[in-house]
């Protein structure tokens, strides 16, 4: 039987810099804080602290703001796709703890949670830079 520990790698960062075309230092600077935001998010989850692993997402969202206007803006921004991308599954988990034949209404404020910050960070760009993100991470993902 696998444990947490060997189930979920927590020593294995989310994002991981490879090679910065900008030969910048500014998101190398912030991506230690980033993955101990998801870090933290994937243990509270666990846990089933769910408003505490939404919090944690915020507060990296929060952090890849600090620096989008720089010429980091494209780590920015793929970040935030990922992020985005996290908040999505624990909404999606969320609601179906919530819904249907075996639903359990201590769920329902965590999923109302998740829905209102998924709202608001897709509203920060708009919609179709969220969108073109996505599509240009999926491409990114196929061509290697």
């Amino acid at each position: 039987m696998q444990t947490d520990t060997e189930y979920f790698n927590d020593n294995q960062d989310k994002i991981e810099l490879l090679d910065c075309q900008q030969d910048e230092q500014i998101c190398k600077n912030y991506l230690p804080k980033i993955n101990n935001y998801f870090h933290e998010s994937d243990m509270y989850f666990r846990d089933k602290q769910f408003q505490k692993s939404i919090e944690a997402l915020k507060n990296a969202f929060y952090t890849t703001e600090e620096f989008r206007e720089s010429s980091c803006s494209k780590c920015a921004e793929f970040i935030q796709s990922e992020i985005i991308q996290s908040l999505e599954n624990i909404h999606d988990e969320l609601r179906k703890m919530s819904t249907g034949l075996f639903s359990t209404k201590r769920y329902q404020l965590s999923c109302n949670e998740a829905e209102k910050v998924l709202k608001e960070f897709k509203s920060s760009g708009n919609q179709s830079d969220y969108t073109s993100r996505r599509k240009k991470k999926n491409e990114l993902a196929y061509a290697g």
